[in-house]
């Protein structure tokens, strides 16, 4: 499951046509919490690569929603060099890692740990917070967002260690 959100959206590339370098990391952010169907298209495709149940495939859509629309966001700072920005964002999500810690101290088969870590995951409510940090640049008269690193995209899903 790690797998699944270690390459959800590493290559997800985010343009846009404002020319304030806030936009596109706003967009960005925006397509999680709205449920944009290349996220989804993103998590149902690496899920079909995944030996999950469909129950499990399921249960994993919702728990990702549920992070998504509760994740809460706001700009903090930013920074500009010429035709480079970086836009630091503190972000709050569930702290879906300590989930994972506590379904992995049982000892499980493998099957059961992935349950298990689902069953805490739905439960989870302890919360983490963030600073991301999204470099943009200014391009044929547009900021585009550089592709996001894995340790951003982690932090977004709240398996960040």
């Amino acid at each position: 499951m790690r797998k699944i959100i270690l390459i959800i959206f590493i290559c997800f590339l985010v343009g846009c046509t404002s020319n304030d370098a806030v936009t596109p990391v706003k967009d960005y952010i925006n397509k999680f919490k709205n449920h944009d169907t290349e996220v989804t298209n993103a998590i149902e495709e690496l899920l079909r690569q995944e030996n999950l149940s469909q129950e499990q495939n399921d249960l994993y859509k919702l728990i990702m929603k549920r992070q998504y629309t509760d994740l809460e966001y706001k700009i903090v700072n930013e920074y500009y060099n010429g035709r480079h920005a970086i836009i630091y964002v503190d972000i709050t999500v569930y702290d879906y890692i300590n989930s994972r810690k506590e379904a992995l101290k049982n000892g499980l088969t493998k099957e059961e740990a992935i349950n298990e870590q689902l069953k805490q995951m739905e439960k989870e409510k302890k919360r983490i917070q963030y600073t991301l940090e999204f470099h943009v640049y200014y391009q044929e008269e547009r900021w585009i967002l550089e592709t996001p690193n894995t340790e951003i995209i982690e932090k977004i899903h709240g398996l960040y260690e």
